[in-house]
């Protein structure tokens, strides 16, 4: 296996840092047996969790301050949320674990799929995520590195035949030498250096803004070149790729990096939006189709048990890496103070991590055209949320969502781009 020893150094320091953490999934994962292997257990979760409706009466779960939430009574709400914002539908599902009982899933199956055809949203609607594929990518990496078949560490150059400016792509690079110090932490935590999109360029070139490792600096083509080297190493596309390492392992059947036919009548679409899902190649910072149910069978694993990685290599995956600057994800970083930049966030490797009181929850959001996509997993209230909406396009509805689900918490949605209302958080 390739283990460097620079690796070995960090995961010294990330081992004692998190070694209270880790006791406790230790002690729970140990106690809970199979009880965690299903995060969608035990009811349907095409049918709203259970095939009794007189059951939903009995359902509730806790905010992350504590205060208890109905099942019929939040459905209610976020039915008149929907209503007031003029959102064409919902898919939300929320896991946590009920002490006792093992990890429950409530699911949220709320409007329709596409104004324009009234189809209900249902288990298999899907939606155009975006930027929530950062964190499976991350995940699909993580899982070669533990195999030994890819190293995050080594630079990324390396693994290609030929030199990385010598293919077309990547020709701007050939007089910056800084390309050889490009790794996958380094492009997974954002800290690539390189410009968020070469069409942001006069000439459409491909630059360096700042050096690999000064700094949190959002790069999605700093994806682009990672999921250029896995598919040049492997000779298989991203989405071959990812479906044999992640998404049949963690049943995501409703997930795919490529928009594929059998999505056809299944897309969710938002009130005044358009569908451009057609017209993406695969890319793995644009073109990610997936939905709630899909994406909470991802995190809930992985909040669990890491999905499958041992500690060694789940830790990287979820330990802060650099510290956040910018006021704004894709902004550059502020150099100094700035009251516009969310306190103690930081970024993993695909995941943002949130300091607020009691809780330290991991997230990611994508908004475009009036889609909505939030996710937020939280390891102090052992509980996993995923929210997409088919919403509006002129105003965001997640944060009173989230407030319904979660209850009143400091969210970095401004800081995703999510424009709130001012009765919003």
């Amino acid at each position: 296996m390739i283990v460097q020893r620079e690796s070995i150094n960090r995961f010294g320091k990330i081992f004692f840092t998190c070694l209270p953490v880790l006791m406790i999934i230790l002690l729970i994962s140990c106690s809970s047996h199979d009880r965690t292997v299903s995060p969608l257990m035990p009811q349907d979760p095409d049918s709203n969790l259970t095939p009794h409706s007189a059951a939903l009466s009995e359902m509730s779960w806790k905010t992350f301050r504590g205060e208890a939430r109905s099942y019929l009574k939040t459905r209610d709400i976020l039915s008149g949320i929907m209503e007031e914002y003029k959102v064409s539908g919902a898919s939300i599902v929320l896991t946590q674990w009920i002490f006792g009982r093992g990890p429950i899933t409530y699911s949220f199956y709320i409007g329709v799929e596409n104004p324009h055809t009234g189809k209900p949203i249902d288990g298999q609607t899907v939606f155009q995520a975006g930027r929530l594929g950062q964190p499976v990518f991350a995940f699909l990496v993580m899982k070669l590195y533990s195999e030994g078949r890819f190293d995050i560490d080594r630079p990324v150059f390396k693994y290609l035949p030929k030199h990385l400016p010598d293919y077309p792509a990547y020709q701007n690079l050939k007089s910056d030498s800084r390309y050889k110090r490009l790794t996958a932490r380094r492009i997974l935590s954002h800290q690539s250096g390189l410009v968020n999109s070469r069409l942001t360029h006069p000439e459409h070139r491909l630059t360096f803004e700042t050096s690999p490792g000064k700094g949190f600096r959002y790069s999605e083509e700093g994806y682009r070149l990672l999921q250029f080297v896995l598919e040049h190493r492997f000779g298989q596309s991203l989405n071959d790729l990812a479906k044999s390492v992640v998404f049949d392992l963690l049943s995501m059947k409703d997930t795919s990096f490529v928009h594929e036919p059998r999505f056809e009548g299944h897309l969710a679409i938002a009130n005044g939006g358009g569908d451009d899902s057609k017209n993406l190649a695969s890319d793995v910072s644009k073109t990610f189709i997936t939905n709630a149910k899909d994406y909470s069978n991802f995190m809930w694993p992985v909040l669990i048990n890491g999905g499958t990685l041992d500690t060694f290599f789940c830790y990287p995956y979820f330990v802060p890496n650099v510290r956040v600057h910018s006021p704004m994800i894709l902004e550059p970083p502020y150099p100094g103070d700035h009251p516009t930049i969310p306190k103690n966030l930081s970024w993993c490797l695909g995941w943002g991590i949130y300091k607020i009181p009691g809780s330290q929850p991991y997230f990611i959001g994508h908004r475009h055209q009036g889609i909505e996509c939030y996710v937020t997993l939280s390891y102090s209230h052992w509980t996993a949320v995923s929210i997409f909406v088919a919403g509006n396009v002129q105003h965001s509805v997640t944060g009173r969502i989230l407030r319904e689900i979660v209850g009143e918490v400091e969210t970095p949605l401004k800081w995703l781009g999510f424009e709130q209302t001012e009765d919003l958080k």
